[in-house]
């Protein structure tokens, strides 16, 4: 029966990131299908909503000695050994060579299936190197799951066949629920959001590209929503660009789509992506979006002049015409709004969803 399925999840958090996030999707569906779902996180950010049994590691950023790292492993390996799962679902990075020769030697034999999630198109990230060592215990899990076409791409020219592409999904029941909250600003924007840990998502780009567009002219203002250690640089960016009064930090929303919906468009300037959710997210809201074509994933969002523009990647002059264009041209901007929820109907979670219980029937069988 469905139900005596029992699957273990690895994230390294329910917060911050896209891969934790899709880790709290996958867990709300794979839920609702029946199957007992067990998250394991190794650290304590819990933002996003998720379904099933939820077990901390312990694992502290702060700390990384050899006794920090080994007890959040014992746990780990002593739970997966006593509860007999039928499938373990990594969503973490795995780039350090000798914890995943532990994980491989240790955690996964104890499982029946394994299942690797791939999110960016750094490959290193998630298959460490010398790759000819974990080549082969990559091609005994039983597949490698990517979030977009050009990742599986990657995989296909690195040699493994036992891959498939599950892009990232829509929640637009809880989006809508959620939408329609208030927010306290009573002036026009765009929209900007990500995590503020390292300079990835080039926020500098994106401030840059504003400052020099026609909105600020127009009183169309910039909300940046996220936090990390670069904020005060960007601050400071804003104050040398003289539009400090224009741009907003709002930090971290555990409720960004009452922002989505309300921005007159959002703009990605991220150096790369694997299949980024804040798009999706904001087409889902009617919001039109611009961004940055970078690897991977919006090309395969974005169709260009449909629901957004694409705009060469770094290009911060080419980010700048297309955020004023998308605002002058009245024609663009309106059939580019009428499109953006109708472009991402075919990531629904509905239709995710049976995505991922094909995968786990066809596993299993």
């Amino acid at each position: 029966m469905v139900s005596q399925i029992k699957i273990a999840i690895i994230t390294p958090s329910l917060g911050n990131g896209g891969a934790e996030r899709v880790a709290a999707l996958v867990s709300i569906f794979l839920s609702e299908f029946g199957y007992d779902v067990t998250l394991f996180a190794a650290y304590p950010n819990k933002d996003f909503y998720y379904k099933g049994n939820y077990i901390y590691l312990g694992h502290n950023k702060s700390k990384t000695t050899f006794l920090s790292l080994i007890r959040p492993f014992i746990k780990l390996h002593k739970s997966i050994k006593e509860n007999n799962f039928d499938f373990v679902i990594d969503f973490r990075s795995r780039r350090i060579f000798w914890i995943e020769i532990v994980f491989h030697l240790f955690i996964y034999p104890l499982v029946k299936n394994v299942i690797f999630t791939i999110h960016l198109p750094l490959i290193e990230k998630y298959i460490p190197k010398p790759w000819f060592i974990f080549k082969y215990f990559y091609r005994r899990a039983n597949l490698l799951v990517s979030v977009s076409e050009s990742i599986s791409d990657k995989l296909k020219h690195l040699g493994y066949t036992n891959q498939v592409v599950i892009k990232n999904a829509v929640d637009f029941k809880r989006i809508d629920l959620k939408k329609e909250k208030p927010i306290k600003e009573n002036f026009p924007f765009v929209l900007a959001v990500g995590r503020m840990d390292d300079n990835i998502k080039r926020f500098d780009h994106v401030i840059k590209a504003y400052a020099d567009s026609v909105l600020p002219e127009a009183g169309i203002h910039l909300l940046i929503l996220g936090d990390g250690v670069v904020k005060p640089q960007l601050k400071s960016l804003t104050h040398k660009l003289n539009c400090e009064n224009f741009v907003h930090f709002k930090g971290f929303q555990s409720n960004p789509f009452k922002y989505f919906v309300k921005a007159h468009f959002f703009i990605l300037g991220s150096e790369y992506e694997g299949f980024p959710m804040v798009l999706i997210e904001a087409l889902a809201c009617g919001t039109p979006v611009v961004s940055y074509d970078c690897p991977t994933g919006p090309s395969e969002i974005i169709q260009h002049e449909k629901n957004g523009l694409l705009v060469e990647n770094a290009n911060i002059q080419s980010l700048n015409k297309a955020i004023s264009r998308m605002h002058v041209d009245k024609s663009l901007y309106k059939v580019c709004k009428s499109n953006a929820r109708e472009s991402v109907q075919h990531l629904s979670f509905e239709h995710i969803k049976k995505q991922w219980k094909k995968l786990i029937e066809s596993a299993k069988s």
